[in-house]
């Protein structure tokens, strides 16, 4: 298998891949994957290295200093390509579990709460004012309400061209049972938190679905070319690009570069976003419901 085979069999769909992880960081986590794959390092052990090295980050952003919020960037840039590594390394060796998806979630949340802590400590021992705690915090909310909203929409987007349930629906139906059996291990209680952490984030989800997709199962190809261009611009709220752009900041010296835009310019885009794939919904029911009453467009669907 040649490596741009590898490359194309590692990602999860063309569409709703983030930018900048298929030209940077996606490319450099092939690389590791390839390097590792022969060797018994896991999915869940790159997890854990992705997990090391966002703490680095957390704690060099925490001194607060140029040199500290540089390497802060540089680690958390690392973080990024041993998080796609993981994915990439499952997809590849065809040993992704509900469980890897799992820790993998869990470990992105602490590394969030880590890094958003130690920004807000070292801004406050640069300027010496608490108040700064708002800001971050703020914007380490908002991250995550993007990431969650991609999430989603990425989810149901994968799902319908595949012609498959929806995956939240799926991922449910397997998490639970393991749920109620965790409820009976009293010797497991951080699987038990955990599982349970992951059901109430899919239940979120679950909640959070657009209803006109809700009890549908829309022409595979239609779905695609009628979503594709909305899911495009949905990865400009991934958490890579959030990531990418405190990376820079750090980079600069200048944690604001990163707060500003993610409070003003990326809930901006997340209206846009909503609105427009509220339309493009809409208007895939009018087609499909039209194609169905109307049997003389001799079976061609088009978007």
């Amino acid at each position: 298998m040649n490596i741009k085979e590898d490359y194309k069999n590692s990602l999860k769909m063309m569409e709703v891949e983030e930018f900048l992880d298929l030209i940077l960081y996606r490319p450099l986590a092939l690389v590791f994957v390839r390097t590792v794959y022969r060797t018994p390092i896991t999915p869940n052990g790159v997890t854990f290295l992705s997990f090391l090295s966002g703490l680095a980050a957390a704690y060099c952003f925490a001194q607060g200093t140029a040199s500290g919020l540089a390497w802060g960037g540089i680690w958390y840039a690392t973080a990024n390509v041993l998080d796609c590594s993981d994915g990439q390394l499952a997809r590849l060796q065809g040993s992704g579990t509900p469980l890897g998806r799992l820790v993998d979630g869990v470990v992105d949340w602490a590394i969030s709460v880590a890094i958003f802590s130690g920004l807000a400590i070292g801004m406050q021992k640069v300027t010496g004012d608490a108040s700064v705690w708002y800001f971050v915090v703020a914007a380490g909310l908002t991250s995550a309400l993007h990431a969650f909203m991609f999430d989603l929409y990425q989810q149901q987007f994968i799902a319908a061209v595949r012609g498959q349930r929806n995956f939240v629906d799926k991922e449910l139906e397997k998490i639970r049972p393991e749920l109620v059996s965790a409820h009976t291990m009293r010797n497991k209680p951080l699987r038990k938190i955990f599982l349970g952490l992951y059901v109430a984030y899919l239940e979120g989800q679950r909640r959070s679905r657009s209803p006109e997709v809700e009890g549908h199962q829309y022409p595979p190809e239609l779905f695609r070319a009628m979503n594709k261009n909305v899911m495009r611009f949905w990865t400009l709220l991934g958490p890579t690009t959030n990531r990418s752009l405190l990376v820079v900041a750090g980079l600069l010296n200048n944690p604001w570069l990163f707060i500003w835009p993610v409070l003003i310019i990326g809930n901006i885009l997340l209206v846009v976003a909503l609105v427009w794939q509220r339309r493009v919904l809409r208007r895939l029911d009018q087609t499909t419901r039209d194609h169905a009453t109307s049997p003389s467009q001799n079976g061609s669907l088009k978007a």
